[in-house]
């Protein structure tokens, strides 16, 4: 190697770390996993909030209507009940579970007492995309305190914590924070960094859906994003009907398996439920991710480009 050639070997490393230096000081504060022990000693304190998903919680301006939804043996002590149809809508072009205006979700949830200094915890008693979405969309909206109730309410019930009917006094919030608009991208998007360096594709969907050779509920598949791996939400869990997360040395390797260290991992699957969950877990590890909220979806609709089979 020329000296000339050395020299400029040598600056393109010196560049490549200081722009890894400097995305990771700008980096988002991850997303935490909290446990019930550690919920039942603060979840008296005036900023920790807990928002429990149901999916029929059709509620008011608080969102407590939805109540009776939690399971009959009561709710959380404090815990705001919500639909996830309250932060979810259908759009002109026919797609459904999409992110509504920013102007209204902050009103919504600042309607449920949630301000830029809360910590919002989040949990469901039901499927974990549920409550993975309302998380998305939080850190959408620019909240920095962000949480996930590791084994949901289930583990809160199976280590006695109380329970209670009551619904909490609410006092409205403020949320000033600017929404994070770059961690939602679409279609025209992901076309112009797919196949380069730095895109890691995941898909969140069945075996049939990824190769092609089947549909889950009426939602058809022709394959997969050109690139995407496959990894399923439940992947993620120890047990996915209790919502208790594998280890992080685990849930790394789950990740590690499927992208380059540096890459964006970017999460879909049909309409952008379940795939809220696999951006979740990546945004907890740490790692800069992206979600498609079209998702398969909004790719079919356009008429773009899959690859069938289980080849990447």
């Amino acid at each position: 190697m020329t000296p000339r050639r050395s020299v400029a070997s040598a600056l393109a490393v010196l560049a490549l770390h200081a722009g890894v230096a400097r995305a990771q000081s700008t980096a988002l504060p991850p997303i935490r996993v909290v446990t019930s022990a550690w919920l039942a000693q603060h979840v008296s304190d005036a900023n920790v909030i807990v928002l429990h998903v149901d999916m029929d919680g059709m509620a008011g301006m608080a969102g407590m209507a939805g109540m009776a939804g939690m399971a009959g043996g009561g709710h959380i002590p404090g815990a705001r009940a919500i639909g996830y149809q309250q932060f979810v809508e259908r759009t002109l072009n026919g797609l459904g579970t999409e992110l509504p205006p920013a102007d209204k979700l902050r009103a919504f949830f600042e309607s449920l007492g949630v301000s830029d200094s809360t910590l919002v915890v989040v949990t469901t008693g039901h499927e974990a995309p549920m409550a993975s979405r309302a998380l998305m969309t939080l850190d959408f909206l620019g909240l920095s305190k962000l949480a996930w109730l590791d084994g949901g309410t289930t583990q809160w019930k199976a280590e006695g914590h109380p329970l209670t009917s009551d619904a909490p006094r609410v006092t409205p919030g403020k949320i000033t924070s600017k929404p994070r608009t770059e961690l939602v991208v679409g279609a025209d998007w992901i076309t112009a960094h797919q196949g380069k360096p730095g895109l890691a594709l995941f898909d969140t969907r069945t075996d049939g859906e990824y190769v092609g050779s089947g549909e889950r509920h009426g939602m058809p598949s022709a394959g997969h994003l050109t690139g995407a791996r496959q990894l399923q939400w439940e992947q993620l869990f120890a047990n996915p009907e209790q919502l208790k997360l594998k280890p992080m040395a685990e849930l790394r390797q789950l990740y590690a398996d499927r992208m380059q260290p540096g890459d964006t991992a970017v999460t879909y699957c049909w309409v952008g439920y379940r795939a809220s969950m696999t951006y979740v877990a990546a945004r907890i590890l740490g790692l800069n991710a992206r979600f498609y909220d079209g998702s398969y979806q909004d790719w079919l609709a356009r008429k773009l480009p899959v690859t069938a089979g289980a080849t990447p």
